[in-house]
């Protein structure tokens, strides 16, 4: 009997290890998924983003499938673009590709996810950060001390702005719009910003540059930049001074016509008189041109964003639209006349019939008494007359004891 135990013990021995031999058969031998992404980490151009995805195969699986999909998430979250490898057979390795072109798309982090089935197999993500394109069109017109600044737009999706920049002194450039000015000073027709630089700019020439701004995700607000786009230069007219010459020459035709009056005649003087006319008008336009030329000089004359370069510290990312206000109502034009009664007359306006009402009045003399009453109630006379009265008692008394002791004393000494 203990014979046939041990050769039941090694036949079962036997049995068990040939079904787990059978078992890992039958049972898929998966292979770590991976998931390479190229190029990877940060991006700072545009470029075909590429993606490979594997699960290295089950080789020895029997009769199983699977399907492998890659999903690219855009920096918001959303789902942008999705690959499948399609159902695979359990005797190939399984793989799926996917590219993704990043020009026109905004900057931030892209997730690339490998899933077999329904699983999640691995992750990967890429930044970009990629700046704005230079911008084109830059130019610049002088108008007095102000510039008038023209350019192309950006097509950047996630564009924050423009930032001018004064590179007269290459070694020390000036921002002349700190934090940037707005995408909002750009139009279908392109953009306009006028500067005006002030009475010290006039008769300089300076160089200027423009810079496009590009947020780096949708979540942040710090920016990356472009390059410089090509300079300009700005020469800024000599304000030109007060012109005098038109009243001169105004007196000098007045002059002429009075030479021609008196040596012509009858004809002369007309002509003269034609002359002066001629005189006074050239004097007078002579002297409206001078103060145009010299209003002229400070003025912009552009349609351009105005900004102060007074005041390189304001923030002028955000150029707030105008708003004018409604056009107020129409007032009645008939208005109700009041007329007041005639004096001597009265017109109740409340049906209520009258009121009397009565009042208790006193006179000086009851209202003394009553003062005198409670001025004794207060200080109770009474007890003040007994205190007077009992203070004499007593001062009487003292006065006779002291007289009695004086004559006892007296007695004694003689």
């Amino acid at each position: 009997m203990r014979r046939a135990a041990h050769a039941v013990g090694r036949a079962g021995i036997v049995i068990g290890i040939g079904g787990a031999v059978v078992g890992m058969a039958a049972s898929p031998a998966l292979a770590a998924a991976s998931l390479s992404v190229s190029p990877s980490g940060t991006v700072t151009s545009n470029t075909t983003l590429t993606a490979s995805g594997s699960d290295g195969g089950n080789a020895t699986a029997i009769n199983q499938s699977r399907t492998l999909t890659l999903t690219l998430s855009d920096p918001n979250g959303s789902n942008l673009q999705q690959w499948s490898s399609g159902s695979v057979s359990s005797t190939r390795s399984a793989t799926v590709k996917g590219t993704f072109d990043t020009a026109g798309a905004i900057n931030g982090a892209y997730t690339f996810t490998l899933k077999v089935n329904s699983s999640t197999a691995a992750t990967k993500s890429v930044t970009l950060r990629v700046p704005p394109a230079k911008v084109g069109g830059f130019g610049a017109t002088p108008s007095g001390s102000v510039a008038h600044f023209t350019w192309n737009a950006n097509s950047e999706p996630d564009l924050a702005g423009y930032d001018l920049v004064d590179v007269t002194d290459s070694s020390s450039p000036r921002d002349l719009t700190p934090g940037g000015v707005g995408t909002n000073v750009c139009d279908s027709s392109g953009c306009s910003v006028d500067i005006d630089f002030g009475s010290g700019a006039q008769g300089s020439t300076r160089q200027f540059v423009i810079d496009a701004l590009r947020y780096t995700s949708p979540s942040h607000s710090a920016t990356v930049a472009s390059g410089d786009s090509s300079p300009v230069a700005v020469s800024f007219p000599t304000p030109a001074p007060a012109s005098t010459g038109g009243g001169d020459t105004g007196g000098t035709t007045t002059d002429g016509g009075s030479t021609g009056g008196s040596s012509g005649g009858s004809t002369g003087s007309t002509g003269g008189s034609t002359g002066g006319s001629t005189g006074s008008t050239g004097g007078s336009t002579g002297g409206s041109t001078g103060g145009t030329a010299t209003g002229g000089s400070t003025g912009g004359g552009k349609t351009g964003h105005g900004i102060s370069v007074s005041h390189p510290s304001t923030a002028l990312k955000a150029y707030l639209p105008s708003f004018s206000a409604g056009t107020a109502p129409n007032l009645p034009s008939v208005v109700t006349e009041v007329k007041p009664l005639p004096e001597g007359t009265y017109k109740p306006t409340l049906a209520y019939p009258d009121q009397v009402i009565g009042e208790t009045s006193r006179s000086h003399g009851v209202q003394a008494a009553g003062v005198r009453d409670e001025l004794v109630r207060v200080l109770n006379i009474d007890a003040v007359w007994k205190s007077l009265a009992g203070a004499v008692l007593v001062l009487l008394v003292a006065a006779h004891l002291r007289a009695w002791v004086a004559g006892v004393e007296t007695d004694q000494l003689s």
